[in-house]
């Protein structure tokens, strides 16, 4: 038996496919496909269309039979992103009334039945989640081909960088060196324009990029991609110094100590070579926890990875962490506390 939400989705489908299509219509067209579905179901389904979904025209009743709202003012970059998730649906899915109606909307766009007095009658609406997440993918992977371009040319680019933390951009340019996938997507490598110094971008905030015109190409290209390939395993993840004066400057640091329970012991033990950096020993009290001794320029990494084991971990050392780790604990239960 179909869920709610996939005979929602087959409606939806059915509706678009044949305009003007009417109740008993709909009944036994899902009838055909097999799923059974009572006409009082099928009311209340045509009902959450008009009101959940905001799909359907929100009437007592359709004399005329059901159609899509707004189907024929789509504007040119709407039909673009319809027709791309379609194609999705219809060719790598095989769904077939999906390519059907990927079909019966190109030939729409091809005839201009997608008029223009319709899209300014129409009211402005702005993108859905789903609609910028596609925008937003497409661009990333169009930067992402530049960024491979200028790394296999070794030339330097500039583009416009911003972050949701400092929320201000900025205006970067340097030699992409190396492209990285870590947690939340790509990050490329890069080093500074005129300074041996390496800094991760995330490609999903990039904006603007262009080559620089007459920019010199990179004559230690290789040199420095072994060095920012050292870096990078000395820090952890995105987390690393940002030349060889801050990993050596880490050195003389105290050592990071974070305590696993027992219960996760077989886990860290599991890769005794973790990290480069680290060392893993059991501990000798016969409680069966292990620890992990690792010196970092930037603790922030390593520090999120430790409190994802929740209470079944800690950090012990050095003291002053402890406190700050203590401190952020209190902070945490006084919201939970607030709520």
């Amino acid at each position: 038996m179909a869920s709610k939400l996939e005979r929602t989705a087959i409606i939806i489908k059915i509706i678009a496919n044949a305009p003007g299509i009417t109740m008993s219509r709909l009944h036994a067209e899902l009838q055909a496909r097999g799923i059974s579905v009572s006409e009082r179901t099928l009311a209340k389904d045509i009902d959450s269309l008009k009101k959940d979904y905001k799909l359907l025209p929100d009437k007592d009743r359709l004399r005329q039979g059901y159609y899509l709202k707004d189907i024929m003012a789509l504007s040119g970059e709407d039909i673009e992103i319809v027709l791309d998730a379609l194609h999705l649906l219809g060719t790598r899915l095989k769904d077939k009334e999906a390519e059907a109606l990927s079909l019966t909307l190109q030939t729409a766009r091809s005839q201009n039945n997608f008029a223009a007095e319709a899209t300014r009658a129409a009211p402005k609406r702005t993108r859905t989640l789903s609609q910028r997440n596609i925008l937003s993918a497409q661009k990333s992977e169009a930067f992402q081909r530049q960024l491979n371009q200028a790394i296999r040319q070794t030339r330097p680019v500039t583009f416009t960088y911003k972050t949701p933390r400092l929320q201000a951009s900025e205006t970067v340019s340097g030699y992409p060196l190396l492209m990285v996938f870590h947690e939340r997507g790509w990050y490329c490598i890069m080093r500074n324009l005129t300074t041996c110094t390496y800094s991760p971008r995330r490609i999903d905030r990039i904006s603007d990029l262009k080559l620089i015109d007459g920019g010199k190409p990179n004559r230690d290209a290789q040199e420095n991609i072994d060095e920012a390939g050292f870096l990078l395993s000395s820090g952890w993840g995105m987390s690393f110094p940002k030349n060889l004066r801050e990993y050596h400057a880490s050195d003389s640091e105290p050592y990071l100590v974070a305590r696993f329970d027992a219960s996760v012991a077989a886990y860290i033990l599991e890769a005794t070579d973790r990290h480069p950096r680290g060392k893993i020993r059991a501990c000798r009290d016969g409680t069966g926890d292990v620890e992990f001794s690792i010196k970092l320029h930037d603790p922030r990494g390593f520090l999120d990875w430790v409190r994802s084991f929740g209470t079944k971990a800690k950090i012990t050392a050095p003291k002053n962490l402890v406190e700050k780790e203590k401190a952020e604990l209190k902070r945490l239960l006084l919201k939970y506390d607030a709520h």
